[in-house]
C-alpha cells in the first residue's frame, strides 16, 4: 500500500519499448517529463520525479527493455532491487508475451508489484472481458487503462489502485503467470512492405521535416521586417548616445539585442514547427513505422533501424540525441554518434543557416545544403566505420499502433521543447554574443582571423568570415555571425563560396556542448578521435565541393 512514508521512497516503472511508460509517467507526476518521448527507445536514461498526489514518493522511469538486450535487462534488475514498489507496464495487445519477459526480471522476493495494462482501447472486447474476469476472480494487482486519455476520474482510479495492498506473494505470481490472452497486432500498411516501404518512408520523412522548415522560413521572413523596423533599427539609433562599451554590447555587430533578436526571429519558428511535427509523429506512432521501414537502408552505413531514432532527435538537439544512443547496440553506437555529430542539423543550426542564406538572397541553397549533409555524413560513416552485417540483426521490428495524435500529448512535448529553447538555448546564445563582443573589442578575434585565414582563402572567402567559422565550433547558431555588418559580407560572396562557408562551419566540428557530451559518453580519447575524423572528412569533402563548383563556375 502506498501510504505516506517517513522518508522518500521509490516507485519504479518498467516495461518493454513502446508500451506507454513515459505517457503514464507524465500522468502520474503532472510534471514536465524532459527530453524523453513516448516512442521506441526514447527514454535513454533513468528519470525521476516527485509524485504530487503521493507526498514522499518518487517515481522512476526506466529505459524500454528489448528482448535481446541483456545489458538493459540487467540495468532494470538493479533498479528493481533498489525500488520500494514496482509498476510493470504491459501492452494489452501483447500481454502474454510481454508478461513472460517482465516476470523473468522480477526477483522472487520482490514484495510489492503492480501491473498496468495499456492500449486498452486497442484490445478486442473478448480480450478485455477475459482480462477483467481474471482480475476480479483472483483479485490480481492488474489495472487496464487507456494512458493517452487520462481524465481526472481515471487518475483517481489509478491512485486508488496504487494505494491498495499489492503484496506479490508466490501464489499471486503463479496466478498472473497463468493469465493467457491472445495478441492483437497493429494493422499492416504500405510502410511495412519489404520493397515499397523504404521507398515510401523516405519521402514521408522528408515531408515530415521539410514542411516545418519551409513554413518557419516564411514566418521568419515576415517577422524579420517588423523586428528590424520596430526593434533593431530604433535600438541602434538610440545606442549612438550611449557609452561606446554599452553600445557595442547591446547594439553592436554582435550585440545582445541586435544579433540576439535576429537569432530569435530565425530560430524560434524552426524550433516551434519542428517540435510540433516531431511530437505528432511520435504520438501517432508514424515515426516508429518509418524507423522499422528504413532499417535496410540504415544497414548500408553500418547502423540499424533503431539508430534512426537518435538521428531524428538530432534535428532537435544533438546533445539529447547523443544521450539517446545509449539505446543503440554496443557496435553501432559510435557510428550513430558520428552521424549525429556530422549530419543531424539541430534546430538552431537549421534556423541560423536559413537566416544566412536568406540574408544573402540565396534561399534556394538550403535544400542542397541539407542533402549534402546527409550524403556526405553517410559516406563519412561508411568510410570510417566499416559495415558489420552481423550486428545489424540486433534491431528487431516491433510495430507500433498508428493512431491520431492526441492534443494533450502533442502540446506536452512541444511545451517542453519551447521551454528548453527559451530558458537554455537563448541564454547560451546571448553569452556567445557577449563573448564575441568582448573578443572583438579586445582585438582577440584578429588572432583567430589569422589562424583561419589560410583555410578561408583556400575556399575563396574573405578573412572577415573567421568569427563565424570560429564561433560555429562553440555553438552552431554562431553561424549567424556571418551576418556581421548587416549582411554586407554575405552579399559579397558567390553562391558556391557561401555554400562552402556554411557547410564547413556546420561540419568541421560539433558545438562544444555536444563535444563535451560525447566525451562524457565515450571518453575523451574516443571523442577526440571522432571529432578528428569529422574534421578530416569536412575538409576533404569541402575541397571536393570546391573543385566541383569551379568546374560549374558557381
Amino acid at each position: 500500500m502506498l501510504k505516506k512514508p517517513k522518508q522518500q521512497q521509490r516507485l519504479l516503472l518498467i516495461g518493454l519499448e513502446s508500451v506507454g511508460k513515459t505517457t503514464l509517467f507524465s500522468s502520474i507526476t503532472d510534471q514536465q517529463v524532459g527530453e524523453e518521448t513516448n516512442v521506441k527507445g526514447s527514454t535513454a536514461f533513468v528519470t525521476e520525479r516527485e509524485i504530487k498526489s503521493l507526498p514522499g514518493w518518487m517515481i522512476v522511469d526506466t529505459p524500454g527493455i528489448r528482448l535481446d538486450d541483456s545489458v538493459a535487462q540487467r540495468a532494470v534488475k538493479r533498479e528493481i532491487e533498489k525500488a520500494d514498489h514496482t509498476i510493470a507496464v504491459l501492452r494489452g495487445t501483447h500481454f502474454s508475451e510481454e508478461l513472460q519477459t517482465i516476470l523473468g526480471l522480477i526477483p522472487p522476493d520482490c514484495q510489492h508489484v503492480y501491473f498496468i495494462v495499456t492500449f486498452k482501447d486497442k484490445m478486442t472486447p473478448k480480450m478485455r472481458l477475459k482480462l477483467s474476469d481474471q482480475i476480479n476472480r483472483y483479485d490480481l494487482p492488474v489495472l487496464p487503462i487507456d494512458s493517452r486519455k487520462m481524465t481526472e476520474s481515471k487518475k483517481e482510479r489509478l491512485f486508488a489502485f496504487l494505494r491498495k495492498d499489492a503484496s506479490f506473494h508466490p501464489l499471486k505470481r503463479k496466478q498472473i503467470e497463468c493469465l493467457k490472452l491472445e495478441s492483437a497486432p497493429p494493422q499492416n500498411m504500405w510502410l511495412d512492405h519489404r520493397i515499397w516501404g523504404p521507398l515510401l518512408s523516405l519521402p514521408v520523412l522528408c515531408v515530415l521535416f521539410m514542411l516545418p522548415v519551409m513554413l518557419a522560413f516564411h514566418v521568419s521572413e515576415w517577422a524579420q521586417q517588423y523586428a528590424g523596423e520596430w526593434l533593431i533599427e530604433p535600438l541602434k539609433e538610440a545606442a549612438v548616445s550611449w557609452p561606446s562599451w554599452l553600445e557595442a554590447i547591446l547594439a553592436g555587430s554582435y550585440g545582445l539585442f541586435s544579433l540576439g533578436i535576429y537569432s530569435f526571429v530565425w530560430a524560434f519558428p524552426v524550433v516551434l514547427f519542428m517540435s510540433i511535427a516531431n511530437a505528432a509523429a511520435d504520438d501517432s506512432g508514424l515515426k516508429d513505422r518509418i524507423v522499422d521501414s528504413l532499417d535496410p537502408f540504415m544497414r548500408k552505413i553500418g547502423m540499424n533501424g533503431q539508430d534512426l531514432v537518435p538521428l531524428l532527435t538530432g534535428f532537435g538537439c544533438n546533445v539529447v540525441a547523443v544521450q539517446q544512443t545509449r539505446a543503440c547496440s554496443m557496435c553501432t553506437r559510435r557510428p550513430c554518434i558520428s552521424m549525429i555529430s556530422f549530419g543531424s542539423a539541430c534546430s538552431y543550426q537549421i534556423g541560423a543557416s536559413l537566416s544566412i542564406f536568406h540574408a544573402a538572397g540565396q534561399e534556394w541553397l538550403f535544400i542542397p545544403y541539407l542533402l549534402t549533409l546527409a550524403a556526405v555524413g553517410a559516406a563519412h560513416n561508411r568510410f570510417w566505420y566499416p559495415v558489420e552485417q552481423k550486428w545489424s540483426a540486433y534491431f528487431k521490428s516491433r510495430k507500433s499502433f498508428l493512431q491520431r495524435p492526441s492534443w494533450k500529448g502533442t502540446v506536452f512535448r512541444v511545451k517542453t521543447v519551447l521551454r528548453q529553447f527559451i530558458f537554455q538555448a537563448m541564454p547560451i546564445f546571448f553569452v556567445i554574443c557577449l563573448a564575441a563582443t568582448i573578443l572583438h573589442e579586445l582585438g582577440v578575434l584578429r588572432f583567430f582571423t589569422m589562424l583561419a585565414s589560410p583555410v578561408l582563402k583556400a575556399f575563396g572567402a574573405p578573412e572577415e568570415a573567421a568569427p563565424g567559422l570560429v564561433f560555429s565550433m562553440i555553438r552552431k547558431d554562431g553561424i549567424l555571425l556571418f551576418n556581421e555588418g548587416g549582411g554586407a559580407l554575405l552579399h559579397a560572396l558567390s553562391g558556391g563560396t557561401l555554400f562552402l562557408l556554411v557547410y564547413l562551419a556546420s561540419t568541421f566540428s560539433s558545438c562544444m556542448v555536444t563535444v563535451w557530451t560525447i566525451a562524457n559518453e565515450l571518453g575523451i580519447k574516443a571523442a577526440a578521435g571522432l571529432i578528428g575524423k569529422q574534421m578530416l572528412t569536412a575538409a576533404v569533402s569541402a575541397l571536393v565541393l570546391l573543385c566541383m563548383f569551379k568546374l560549374l563556375s558557381l
